[in-house]
């Protein structure tokens, strides 16, 4: 379930996300952009089984990929693959507006141990590429740009939600995973390695959230994470884009918007039970992360809520004029 506002992730103590994307009988989910009231808008790191598409709609946006951050531009797009450790970092872009598609290949597949998921899937999703930006030259034989307009035509097939939309988004992810698969190098899929330095982030960040609940300092996360302070902190500004220390705050009010919006527990009791007894330093650090109050943030969050179910009509593009009509 994400949180109305922030978007904020519910993750198990391997950063492996607990959001079920989509249904299990048509395993694909939507997400946009465009929260009113969000004023820090970082994704935190996680991982799903799913691959994941992003893209940029509005301004540049910059994504925490594995051992690198990506930039990527406006109009263009980034495919994330299986098991990645990504966030979307959205202080480096706060104007940024962006459209994400998660989906699990066996919507290309259909079902295991098939010709389709040995020969066109299992290469890309087992390949030693964490990612691949797809770009849109904006000429018309450009496969990045025939990538992204079957991946914004899903979107919009499941924006309108008219009879069918169902199979329009299964046509479109088939398509787009085609034009990828026809056109990235071969010789790029054929491994899958990590880097050490990813697991020792991970480690440390598993450590933040089996424990972000009592009381923990730098000292603690450095000496369970096997890692020097001073390495510590230059390892999570590389990958996390914020110290450990930042990171845990923020780890700690994203748990505190989710009580505040999905239970009636009072705001101290919150504030206790996501490890900040204090309750003025939880207001202050809530405030300066949120750009709003406790209170305020479960009233808007509530509001939303009742609003979040709007959608809007929007155009399709034309990916083959003269063969194919989409309505």
């Amino acid at each position: 379930m994400n949180n109305p506002i922030t978007g904020a992730h519910l993750i198990d103590e391997t950063m492996h996300e607990l959001i079920n994307h989509g249904k299990p009988e048509f395993p694909v989910a939507f997400y946009g952009d465009g929260y009113k009231y969000l004023g820090s808008r970082s994704y935190y790191a996680h991982w799903h089984n799913e691959v994941e598409v992003t893209l940029a709609i509005k301004g540049d946006i910059a994504i925490s990929c594995n051992d690198e951050t990506v930039v990527v531009h406006e109009g263009d797009a980034i495919f994330i693959n299986s098991n990645i450790l990504h966030c979307v970092l959205h202080d480096n872009y706060p104007d940024s507006v962006v459209q994400t598609i998660v989906f699990n290949p066996v919507m290309i597949y259909g079902y295991h141990t098939s010709d389709i998921e040995r020969l066109y899937v299992l290469p890309i999703i087992n390949g030693d590429h964490a990612y691949y930006y797809i770009k849109d030259t904006k000429q018309p034989d450009n496969w990045g740009k025939k990538c992204i307009d079957a991946f914004t035509n899903a979107i919009r097939f499941n924006a309108t939600k008219k009879d069918g939309f169902e199979l329009g988004i299964k046509i479109m992810l088939l398509d787009a995973w085609y034009i990828l698969y026809r056109n990235i190098p071969k010789s790029d899929v054929i491994g899958n390695t990590f880097s050490s330095k990813v697991l020792l982030v991970k480690n440390a960040i598993n450590f933040i959230h089996e424990n972000y609940m009592n009381e923990i300092t730098l000292d603690d996360i450095s000496r369970n994470s096997l890692l020097s302070k001073s390495e510590l902190c230059k390892l999570f500004k590389k990958y996390v884009n914020q110290s450990p220390i930042q990171y845990l705050l923020r780890h700690r009010i994203s748990n505190a918007c989710y009580y505040l919006s999905y239970t009636d527990k009072p705001i101290t009791d919150i504030a206790n039970k996501v490890g900040i007894p204090d309750p003025n330093y939880f207001a202050i650090s809530f405030k300066k992360i949120m750009k709003m109050s406790p209170t305020e943030y479960r009233r808007k969050s509530a509001d939303l809520a009742k609003n979040a179910s709007q959608e809007e009509e929007l155009p399709y593009i034309d990916l083959h004029p003269g063969s194919m009509t989409l309505y």
